[in-house]
């Protein structure tokens, strides 16, 4: 009975480890394979050596022999040599390369395992438990103690509390920047829920399927005013949320992929007593301007036609999906200004850029900033279709009379071949203009002959900048490419070295690039190490293996690698660097704080067979309803020879094939312009394998959509990242101090005041991603001290 008993045991011990052997068999077939390729491709030996050796192991074990466990050991050990070299020790990079490796070794460990292989006693896999076990306290320790860099902490008295927050940026000149003091690194940590609001937004039958909810409300007295994505405009009583008024203006969003307001722009005349003497003012996604009663919520009926006016006026027949506006208006001298958005990548011809002051209180067009005309100011009766536009947020300084026009590039995006002279001069460029006659004063551009989407996204931020022994007048505009360009905004001129650089050549035919591009060599950058195959990632070493190959396969010659009818790698992607959510500036710190997204692209030129065998046409035509799996086919480009692939850079897991960090949060000195510190944001247990969360609660950095705020008290807000989280971190060190978990994600910039009771408030839209059509309940959500703790 004893020997039955023994042989069954045997025959068991025997099984496992054959299964053992049949599991790792598969994957040392697809290293060794794909190992091969890779060194035929000019890339690293190591998955090629580690597959062999997994065979042998394989063999071994299948056979019962120990050897099978010595060898997976000495793999084991020499990718530990080799993930440590390669990564420098960085936690994320490490975890693919010897997680799973670690993971199958344990197996070998298990005692039925251990006697199919014959382990004998003196054995005991010492030198294989103690090689996975070092492997996995290594990369446990590299996760729990990832560094802040800092040089220094700076100590500065604090301003007076601000009650209020005038403009998106809470200022004309956008810096985000609170004077409010009664939160503070001390106290911050006691932060908690004090009202929301709902505004009831969904998705409409045959409407935008995506809605984002990005609005960043303002303050006036004790009302905060804001927009749902359908432009349903709200004043809320700031101390209790409390609605005080609502007015929808009833958009139209047929035929759009996605709908969202960031914000609306308030003024008080001189009377403000009088009916309309403070006035709200929205544009729309049906393209219009609307003014209504601060007080009252009802239409200024001597604003335009009956409270508004048709910002179609002058731009022709085109699809709906092609022209309207999601960003706030701008107030300045006295007009109210209004540029446009439409899809990218649609045609040539898409509905022109104009830009437009209009009359604070008749709503009359007082002037026009047209590309294609840029000398004239006055509004003519037809605008040429075709030039680049303004979708981002201008600003604004009253005492130059200059507001400053942030745009974007021509369509269609990734082919320039076409572009007329205005095109070229004022794509990817900030154009200071006259507030009274919307003439041009100086124009700067960020990006030359434009072939990757590097709108100027962010709001240009106006501070002033220490030049010497004085402080200069300033612009500061983060770029999508992740450069900062420091501007002297009187002149244009940059007040930090900006040099041409060469740059990669070889555009696709009838099309050219430019020789050079700006970089500004004084200041740090954002979202755009270089990439190498050392930084490919994925969540295992097959998909990281597969993402080595496409790397290599690939063609990337570093930043503005032109798109041809091949596959080429973009990086930064058309996301950035730093989009719409632009920066914060600690005014009395003199801290730049910049959240950026390090994410590349693929790009991909096709014919116009190749369009059309796809299905696509620009949106609005009859039959092409927008939706996000059209955008993930490419876009048509129609007229020009050629339209376009623009995919994220994901492994077959549908992670990203760059390692981690996808998002940071970094602060600037702006008098040294050194980096004071810089660190991933954004938590990895919203993301995993095909968009499975995977409830990992460590720091990854995810990409980050939305803007900061700084105030008087050292903090700096954020939310921005897809994790459903609102941060504190103290803006001197980057040290986490406070977050809190979210209704939904935010993709809104915070904005904070004090109330009528008081109390400091802290503010933030949530309402989940648009690029994800999350159609999450858009909330908006209010956190103050406990009244016991303000002190």
């Amino acid at each position: 009975m004893a020997n039955s008993d023994r042989n069954d045991d045997v025959r068991l011990s025997r099984l496992a480890v054959r299964i053992v052997a049949g599991l790792i068999a598969p994957i040392a077939l697809i290293l060794t394979i794909g190992g091969g390729l890779l060194v035929l491709l000019g890339g690293s030996a190591y998955y090629l050596l580690a597959g062999l050796m997994i065979a042998a192991a394989a063999i071994f074990l299948w056979r019962g022999d120990r050897r099978g466990a010595w060898v997976y050991s000495a793999m084991l050990a020499a990718t530990l040599v080799w993930a440590c070299w390669e990564t420098g020790g960085d936690p994320w990079a490490l975890a693919p390369r010897i997680i799973g490796p670690a993971v199958v070794g344990l197996l070998l460990l298990l005692p039925a395992v251990r006697r199919g292989y014959g382990a004998p006693p003196i054995h005991r896999g010492w030198f294989l438990g103690g090689g996975v076990l070092m492997l996995l306290l290594f990369a446990g320790g590299a996760w729990l103690s990832q560094p802040v860099a800092t040089d220094h902490a700076a100590a500065w008295p604090a301003a007076a509390p601000a009650s209020e927050w005038r403009q998106w940026g809470n200022g004309a000149g956008g810096d985000r920047f609170a004077a409010a003091t009664q939160i503070s690194p001390a106290n911050v940590a006691r932060l908690q829920p004090a009202w929301s609001f709902e505004t009831g937004a969904k998705p409409r039958p045959g409407g935008a399927g995506a809605l984002a909810f990005e609005a960043t409300p303002v303050k006036v007295g004790n009302r905060l005013f804001l927009c749902s994505p359908h432009n349903v405009i709200f004043a809320l009583d700031a101390t209790t949320g409390r609605q005080l008024w609502r007015f929808d203006p009833r958009t139209k969003d047929m035929g759009h992929a996605f709908a969202n307001c960031r914000g609306v722009a308030y003024h008080a005349f001189a009377d403000a007593a009088a009916p309309c003497g403070e006035r709200i003012y929205s544009a729309t996604i049906d393209a219009r301007l609307i003014a209504i009663d601060a007080r009252t919520g009802a239409p200024c009926r001597d604003f335009g036609r009956d409270g508004e006016v048709a910002l179609a006026d002058g731009i022709g027949n085109y699809a709906s999906v092609l022209y309207y506006v999601t960003s706030t208006p701008v107030v300045s001298g006295n007009v109210v200004i209004t540029g446009s958005y439409g899809l990218d990548g649609q045609k040539m011809d898409q509905p022109s850029g104009v830009v437009r002051g209009y009359d604070l209180a008749s709503g009359k067009p007082v002037w026009a900033f047209d590309p294609a005309d840029p000398e004239r100011g006055t509004p003519k009766a037809r605008y040429a279709p075709g030039t680049p536009n303004m979708w981002s947020v201008a600003s604004s300084d009253e005492k130059l009379g200059l507001v400053y026009l942030p745009f974007g590039v021509a369509t269609p995006d990734f082919f320039g071949g076409h572009r007329s002279p205005g095109a070229e001069r004022f794509s990817n460029a900030i154009v200071a203009v006259d507030n009274r006659t919307g003439r041009p004063r100086w124009t700067f551009q960020t990006v030359h002959h434009d072939l990757w989407d590097y709108d100027v996204a962010a709001q240009p931020v106006l501070t002033d900048i220490r030049v010497g022994n004085r402080m200069v007048p300033a612009l500061v505009s983060v770029s999508k490419t992740g450069q900062s360009f420091i501007l002297d905004r009187a002149t244009g001129q940059p007040l930090s070295p900006v040099v041409e650089k060469p740059v990669p050549q070889g555009a696709a035919p009838g099309d050219w690039t430019a020789p050079t591009q700006p970089f500004s060599v004084a200041m740090p950058a954002f979202g755009a190490p270089p990439l190498t195959e050392a930084t490919m990632w994925g969540l295992t070493p097959i998909d990281q293996l597969w993402c080595r190959i496409a790397f290599r396969k690939m063609r990337y010659d570093g930043p503005f690698t032109p798109p041809r009818q091949d596959w080429s790698i973009q990086y930064p992607g058309s996301a950035g660097g730093v989009n719409w959510g632009s920066i914060s500036i600690d005014r009395q710190r003199r801290i730049m704080i910049v959240n950026s997204t390090n994410m590349p692209s693929l790009n991909h030129l096709i014919s116009a067979k190749e369009v059309q065998a796809l299905g696509l046409a620009p949106m609005g035509t009859p039959g092409q309803k927008p939706s996000l799996e059209r955008f993930r086919l490419g876009v048509p480009q129609t007229g020009a020879p050629y339209g376009a692939q623009n995919h994220m850079f994901l492994s077959p897991l549908g992670v990203p094939c760059i390692q981690p960090p996808f998002g940071t949060l970094s602060a600037v000195d702006l008098d040294s312009r050194k980096l004071l510190w810089s660190q991933p944001i954004g938590m990895a247990d919203s993301m995993g394998p095909m968009g499975i969360p995977s409830r990992l609660p460590f720091t990854i950095g995810l990409p980050t959509l939305g803007g900061s705020i700084t105030t008087a008290s050292g903090l700096t807000f954020i939310a921005s990242t897809p994790d459903h989280r609102l941060r504190a971190v103290e803006t001197a060190t980057g040290r986490l101090l406070w977050q809190t978990r979210l209704p939904a994600s935010a993709n809104a910039t915070p904005m904070t005041y004090v109330g009528d009771d008081g109390r400091q408030y802290l503010v933030i839209a949530a309402g989940g991603s648009a690029a994800l059509a999350s159609n999450e309940r858009n909330v908006l959500v209010a956190y103050a001290l406990p009244q016991v703790s303000r002190r």
